[in-house]
């Protein structure tokens, strides 16, 4: 057997994914559920530590912590591909989803920090929210609480439908396996929208593999880390990433007026769209949604 091929020591690395199209990965919280369940499984298989993963809507930022070169790899290929598969295949995409990742070593306590600040504040310089906190995508809420986004669930007030869809999360993580579309149309569909709060609540917490302990320790406390975000944005020098003037709130109105137009079976049949047909129906959504062109054709893939 080949030797495993090691850095010189435990390296954190900051890893940043875009899709080939440049345009956007998460539509719907189901999106960001598979992805986030699917990269849990395979941190805990790959037994890498997770500082950092922010989930925006056309990019990804994963601050890990391994001392395995092969082993930091196949962990970024598994969640890669197996996400790319399960995308594709509710969607009726085909092809590649990602381009090549980008990363960044960071070894000084200093550059750890200041990777931790840029990373959970993204969601802050694309304005989605004030403080690194207030994003579910990041997942820093998590640190404090199981239920950040939702009522505290109340097991004699709890549906029994509810209960059965925690039992069932609860099980399939057991298994040690991701929670795939079809899983999460069976339990959220019956589910009414504080539920289905209640159960992404505790999707994020039955998986959770972040390592907030390690990620407090370099700044003393919980709190303090958190004064450093709101206090500092960080920077990151070494890898590539779009520097647009952001407003990512859009992509949430226009997912959500595609969701309620007659005929569309998810956003797919639209990005299935020839180019043309996408260019008009971007009319659309520019005059009802208020979106510029760059970000209607970010929303629709368009080259």
């Amino acid at each position: 057997m080949k030797p495993r091929r090691k850095f010189s020591g435990v390296v954190l690395m900051h890893i940043y994914q875009r899709p080939v199209s440049r345009g956007l990965i998460f539509y719907s919280v189901k999106d960001f559920l598979v992805f986030y369940t699917l990269f849990c499984i395979y941190a805990e298989k790959h037994k890498v530590r997770i500082l950092g993963l922010c989930l925006m809507f056309d990019h990804i930022h994963v601050l890990v912590e391994t001392d395995s070169q092969a082993e930091l790899s196949a962990f970024v290929r598994d969640y890669t591909s197996c996400f790319s598969l399960e995308y594709n295949r509710r969607y009726g995409l085909k092809g590649q989803l990602f381009e090549r990742c980008g990363m960044a070593a960071k070894a000084s306590d200093k550059a750890r920090r200041t990777a931790l600040a840029y990373v959970y504040n993204n969601p802050v310089e694309a304005r989605l929210c004030k403080s690194a906190e207030q994003w579910q995508w990041n997942f820093l809420a998590y640190a404090r609480s199981r239920n950040p986004f939702s009522d505290p669930i109340v097991l004699r007030k709890t549906s029994p439908r509810l209960r059965q869809a925690i039992a069932f999360v609860t099980s399939v993580h057991l298994q040690k396996r991701a929670l795939t579309y079809a899983y999460l149309d069976r339990i959220f569909d019956e589910l009414t929208l504080d539920e289905s709060k209640q159960l992404t609540d505790q999707i994020v917490s039955i998986y959770s593999v972040i390592d907030f302990t390690a990620c407090t320790r370099l700044y003393g406390s919980f709190d303090g880390m958190l004064l450093a975000f709101r206090s500092n944005t960080g920077s990151e020098y070494e890898i590539k990433e779009e520097r647009e003037r952001r407003l990512d709130s859009i992509y949430i109105k226009m997912a959500n007026f595609v969701s309620q137009e007659r005929g569309l079976r998810n956003i797919g049949d639209l990005l299935r769209l020839p180019v043309h047909e996408k260019i008009t129906y971007s009319h659309k959504l520019i005059a009802c949604c208020g979106a510029n062109t760059y970000q209607v054709k970010k929303f629709l893939h368009i080259p």
